[in-house]
């Protein structure tokens, strides 16, 4: 989910048949907007590493099966319990919320909602900018103020100061 930024329930339907190549292409359950996914090396290397089974989904259960949700976020409570003491993720975190860690990460470094809502599937580029509204935004900011700042250098450049061209009487 965090490196797709599906939703649990996307995630746990995804088939895999719908990996074609290196791009997972599928229509979001809950709106039916359709989805095209590169798989990147990290997520590719956590498919090839993944144990081998007979289900029909990517993903599935240590039987062999695929999840149910129950299951699924059951499991995903024991490892993040796991993750939280080990102090490498912040406590509160939900299967839902690496969706929104994929859109934070994607605003800070840079790219609009509408390249984030295209990634995620959504239809408006509202729910980018939803998904990720808590995104730490100095380091972007900082680049759009330098921008700022040379383009009022160049302005100074250009533009004389104004001068009284009224005579005095």
């Amino acid at each position: 989910m965090l490196c797709t930024g599906l939703d649990p329930t996307d995630a746990i339907s995804l088939t895999r048949d719908q990996i074609e190549g290196d791009t997972i292409y599928k229509d979001r359950n809950k709106t039916q907007s359709g989805a095209a996914i590169p798989l990147g090396p990290t997520l590719r290397a956590e498919l090839d590493r993944a144990p081998s089974h007979n289900a029909i989904t990517v993903l599935a259960s240590s039987k062999g099966t695929p999840w149910s949700y129950d299951g699924l976020s059951s499991s995903w409570h024991r490892f993040k319990k796991k993750l939280e003491t080990e102090n490498l993720v912040g406590v509160g975190l939900t299967m839902k919320g690496l969706r929104h860690t994929m859109a934070t990460t994607l605003r800070e470094a840079g790219l609009d909602e509408r390249d984030i809502s295209d990634l995620l599937a959504q239809k408006s580029p509202a729910m980018g900018l939803h998904y990720s509204r808590n995104a730490n935004l100095a380091k972007k900011n900082a680049g759009t103020i330098n921008i700022w700042e040379k383009e009022v250098e160049r302005n100074r450049e250009v533009v004389k100061p104004f001068k009284n061209t009224v005579k005095p009487q």
